[in-house]
């Protein structure tokens, strides 16, 4: 895929809702485009998409790559007579950036409606402080409940950002859910690659869900898998902008990220930390394509691999990919040289696999 493919694969993931627990529209999506490039594709039960590109050694290590399909989102808590719709958060949302902003409410037929979430007119209010999400309302021009449930929208539908969508100097590109479209744009040059060039290794390109909500999806596709080793393409937050500085050392355009170690630290007492065979693979592999690898070390977050990881009798698991800025706000940014090099290293790490890999966390 060309800088131009990059674009347009990007910016038509970014603008499907698919927040956690609604995924069908991106699972169908996804499917289709692996499609293109394997017939051996399927969706297991939890609606994880499974794409398996057979390889030509049985004795190299068998790999996992993915990425979530969901992203973060809102679900409507009630709706009031005068056709006002309050909400919740799903998955790790900035409440600070939500007055004032555009979304899209779901109905239960799985359309999508135009929205505001309300903000008090500047001149009518004297604290400007942050409030809480629950306080806020999401006004669609409806003048009765009546009105709401006629669009067959009820409590426990779905809410996302807007689609959003723009370019800005030096390849880089904003707008909402970058961070999940990023991942899923690069299985997809993966897909194309492998399609007409066997690897040793046979390869697993997944699409996760509910990743945002309980990071479970990987631990349920690992059961039809049953990969030996898994990479999560899950790229750091950049600590290169005013407020961040001395946070990390990613910088957006310098080459691909890789967590060395997260962990959640607020409440859920899970994490990853890079198996030292998965590392030393991965620097070969830098060292090869000449990419930087930067390192992050992330308390308070972590992703699927925390439970991937405990799945059959182990798999080694590894989060690395293209670093952004301003993770899970409505204009996210990443770098779009970031994003090919990604792809570039994935790939190096996959067709250097052989049957020398050894499987073990030390």
């Amino acid at each position: 895929m060309d800088k131009q493919e990059i674009k347009k694969t990007l910016k038509e993931y970014m603008a499907i809702p698919r927040v956690s627990g609604y995924e069908s529209k991106m699972a169908e999506r996804f499917m289709a485009d692996m499609s293109k490039y394997t017939d051996d594709v399927c969706k297991d039960t939890f609606g994880n998409v499974i794409a398996k590109f057979e390889g030509s050694d049985p004795n190299t290590p068998s790999i996992m790559v993915f990425s979530h399909l969901d992203t973060i989102g809102f679900f409507v808590s009630y709706i009031s007579d005068d056709g006002f719709i309050k909400f919740d958060r799903i998955g790790g949302v900035p409440a600070k950036v939500l007055p004032g902003l555009q979304v899209r409410v779901g109905s239960e037929d799985g359309e999508y409606y135009p929205g505001i979430i309300g903000n008090k007119s500047y001149n009518m209010v004297i604290d400007n402080g942050v409030e809480p999400i629950t306080s806020l309302y999401i006004d669609i021009g409806a003048k009765t409940r009546q009105e709401v449930e006629a669009l067959n929208i009820k409590v426990g539908c779905p809410i996302v950002y807007a689609a959003n969508y723009f370019e800005l100097l030096n390849d880089r590109i904003g707008g909402s859910y970058l961070d999940a479209a990023s991942g899923l744009t690069t299985i997809n040059q993966l897909a194309e690659y492998l399609k007409d060039n066997k690897a040793k290794a046979t390869v697993y390109l997944v699409g996760t869900v509910m990743e945002e909500y309980n990071a479970r999806g990987a631990m349920m596709a690992q059961r039809t898998c049953k990969a030996d080793i898994a990479i999560c393409l899950l790229g750091a937050g950049a600590g290169d902008t005013p407020d961040l500085k001395g946070s990390n050392n990613v910088i957006l355009g310098d080459g691909v990220s890789v967590n060395m170690f997260n962990f959640h630290g607020k409440g859920t007492i899970n994490g990853n930390i890079i198996p030292k065979p998965m590392l030393e693979h991965l620097k070969k592999a830098s060292e090869t394509t000449n990419i930087n690898i930067q390192r992050q070390a992330a308390r308070g977050a972590l992703s699927d691999t925390a439970y991937l990881q405990l799945e059959d009798d182990g798999v080694l698991c590894l989060d690395m990919g293209t670093p952004d800025r301003y993770s899970h706000s409505p204009s996210e940014m990443l770098d779009l040289n970031d994003l090919m090099k990604t792809f570039e290293l994935v790939k190096e790490f996959i067709y250097s696999l052989d049957e020398n890999f050894k499987v073990e966390r030390f």
